[in-house]
């Protein structure tokens, strides 16, 4: 009998070494599964309240130049080949890889759309703007004008903080740009655009501010950066450099040249460009100022 029971003991031994075995497993995987996958959770909860309290006060997004805005084009070097053109219009894709790989510039003034994220939780407070390492020289774009056709205007989009940069200034600085005057097609720059600092809300919910910022040169050619000045409570008083299309934290605008050898010229948004021979450029564009007052951020 003894034997019997033995027998009936190791057989209801294997079953559960056979069934039970899996399902423990199973429910130990579970659990690991979930401890995995709450540790990971803390990470990210520690990741996002650093985001918003210790790392970067801001963030930064600079869009490629406004088209509206910019009115005049060149390339260093002469064109001679018709062929060599782009076969799409001034909009086009094509036109721009074109431009691109001829490394052109825009001429006299360039305009740059630059958006401001406040990441730290609480008040984000924009103070100032600043020009950084301002090299300019004598204009190397003689060789091409690359004049683009008549078309429309923005469209009354809702129109963002402008800040213009004077380039000729011994050290520029951010004027509030009230853009052109009708009467005689000058740019209105009416005093310092910091001269009332701008607050954002950070955190989760955050603002946002865009910014058109006009870079304007004469006769020379010039390459610089631009530096944002930020106040938080947890970082105190910073500086934050834009970084521009592509990358680079430094652009450039061309300066006037007294005349250019050949011209590229486009007759309608639509038709390709079309060579022509020399041209003399327009004058720079005149600026009208008013009275610059200090700013509240240090300089």
């Amino acid at each position: 009998m003894f034997a019997v029971i033995g027998a009936i003991g190791v057989l209801v031994s294997s079953a559960v070494a056979i069934w039970g075995l899996p399902a423990a497993v199973q429910s130990s995987d579970v659990a690991k599964r979930a401890e995995a996958r709450e540790r990971n959770k803390d990470k990210q909860d520690d990741a996002k309240e650093e985001r918003l309290t210790v790392g970067p006060a801001i963030d930064i997004a600079a869009g490629d130049p406004n088209l509206h805005f910019s009115r005049r084009f060149a390339l260093a070097q002469r064109t001679t080949n018709a062929d060599s053109l782009p076969d799409g219009g001034f909009l086009s894709h094509k036109y721009w890889a074109w431009f691109a790989k001829n490394k052109g510039l825009r001429v006299n003034e360039a305009t740059v759309r630059v958006t401001i994220f406040p990441i730290h939780r609480g008040t984000v407070v924009i103070q100032n703007m600043r020009i950084t390492n301002l090299s300019c020289r004598p204009t190397r774009y003689t060789g091409t004008a690359v004049v683009p056709p008549n078309f429309g205007d923005s469209g009354g989009e809702a129109l963002p903080t402008a800040v213009a940069f004077d380039l000729t200034e011994p050290i520029p600085r951010p004027w509030k740009n009230e853009g052109l005057m009708s009467a005689d097609g000058a740019w209105k720059l009416s005093g310092n655009a910091f001269a009332k600092a701008i607050y954002l809300d950070g955190g989760e919910d955050f603002d946002a501010r865009a910014f058109d910022l006009s870079f304007f040169t004469k006769d020379k050619d010039c390459e610089f950066g631009v530096e944002v000045n930020v106040t938080t409570a947890g970082r105190g008083d910073e500086w934050y450099p834009v970084i521009f299309p592509g990358r680079r934290f430094t652009y450039k605008v061309a300066g006037r040249p007294e005349r250019y050898e050949t011209s590229v010229i486009s007759e309608s948004v639509e038709k390709p460009p079309v060579l022509r021979g020399p041209r003399t450029p327009m004058e720079p564009p005149t600026l009208r100022k008013g009275t610059f007052l200090p700013a509240h951020g240090r300089t």
